[in-house]
């Protein structure tokens, strides 16, 4: 079983590895490079304005490092044809499981080793302590994640659902009050409370020669696997993640507003996969939302201008494939349309939802920013919005269609 898990694993990382080219392209890139840069700023802007005395630095360190231990889940990797081909197998199945728990370690652990460094300096702002705790600290959340790893590798087992409820509870309280023990007292202790309860919580999730709960297992395995999926879908077409098409009767007015001509055609088509289609329209609403919650955070101008025009431009590049999404109708191929009005179409749409964008982005920055500030970078957004459509969409369409 041990050659098995690793072909699974194997099967899975190139799988996954192929999705995180159209994850981590250059628009990704920059967006958290800059975002990252953009927080790490602000953030020790507030550390230097922060009063040794700050009554709220453990505190909130100890509750953003609790709330996070849950994060991460067991990755066992199972598929439905396990169910009557595994079965078989079954006795050896404990072994196939441990690989998945240590396999499961590696993502929660970064997550939780980035955590703990990124509020460590809100540690030292209020215990001065040295730098060594930040190991302590570490070891302490690894141990307490492994623990519900291990609750989580219980519940594969049949008739333990009520026992790992009432674990899952004891490890949600037991965590909690060992990391403001830490906090508040010593993190050597928290460190040695940690290994104890995580040799507890080992103890008390032995297998016992239980039967699988084959059904349960594989749902976990696919509700784990289709949270990855939804976000690969931001990016790219993912066919395990069926797009979903919304009737929204609600924005019919928005669409009889476009006459019904010949040339306009592909503008009500698009228009209406834009309102109605799970994959543009959620993009556009995403980067929309996202793009706002920042600009009212931000009061540095350079920094909302920034923002404001990276988000506009992902907003107009998300919307090019927008061009060929109806290719496949025999309908646009057999009805005479020229072209040139599938291309006009295209570029009136996405300068209307660019547009509401620049407003919308407009009127976050007025949050922070004056009135004579705010239009300058209403301004500054369109001539953004001239050149990408008038400049660089034509190019890209043209790039598409060679």
């Amino acid at each position: 079983m041990h050659d098995f898990f690793l072909l699974r694993r194997q099967r899975h990382q190139k799988k996954m590895m192929k999705y995180m080219r159209y994850v981590l392209n250059d628009h990704f890139v920059l967006v958290c490079l800059f975002l990252v840069g953009g927080l790490a700023f602000y953030y020790s802007n507030i550390l230097k304005q922060l009063p040794p005395d700050f009554p709220w630095s453990l505190p909130i360190v100890g509750i953003v490092w609790w709330l996070i231990l849950p994060f991460g889940k067991l990755a066992t990797l199972v598929e439905p044809a396990d169910m009557t081909f595994l079965l078989p197998k079954e006795k050896e199945m404990g072994g196939y499981l441990s690989r998945g728990l240590r396999h499961s370690l590696a993502f929660p652990f970064v997550v939780e080793l980035l955590v703990c460094g990124a509020l460590l300096p809100l540690v030292v702002l209020a215990k001065q302590v040295s730098f060594i705790n930040f190991f302590f600290y570490l070891v302490m959340l690894w141990c307490l994640k492994l623990g519900n790893l291990r609750i989580q590798r219980l519940a594969c087992y049949q008739r333990t659902h009520e026992e790992t409820r009432r674990l899952t509870l004891m490890w949600f309280i037991t965590s909690g009050v060992t990391i403001f023990l830490s906090l508040y007292v010593t993190a050597w202790l928290g460190s040695i409370v940690a290994l104890a309860l995580t040799f507890g919580f080992i103890t008390l999730t032995q297998e016992k020669d239980r039967l699988l709960d084959w059904s349960k297992m594989i749902d976990q395995e696919n509700a784990r696997l289709h949270r990855i999926y939804q976000f690969i879908n931001l990016f790219t077409d993912v066919p395990e993640v069926e797009a979903k098409v919304r009737r929204r009767k609600y924005l019919d007015s928005l669409l009889a507003r476009i006459s019904f001509k010949q040339e306009n055609t592909y503008l009500y088509l698009f228009a209406r996969g834009a309102l109605r289609g799970a994959e543009f329209g959620g993009l556009f609403f995403r980067l929309l939302t996202v793009g706002g919650v920042l600009l009212f955070s931000l009061n540095d101008f350079r920094f909302v201008v920034g923002v404001s025009l990276l988000f506009i431009y992902l907003i107009g590049f998300q919307m090019i494939p927008l061009y060929s999404q109806f290719d496949y109708i025999s309908a646009t191929q057999l009805y005479p349309v020229q072209k040139k009005f599938k291309k006009a179409a295209l570029q009136r749409l996405i300068v209307i939802l660019l547009i509401a964008a620049a407003f919308i982005f407009t009127l976050c920055s007025l949050v922070h920013l004056s009135i004579i500030g705010s239009l300058v970078l209403l301004m500054l957004l369109l001539i953004e919005i001239g050149l990408f459509a008038w400049f660089y969409l034509p190019a890209r369409i043209k790039k598409m269609e060679d």
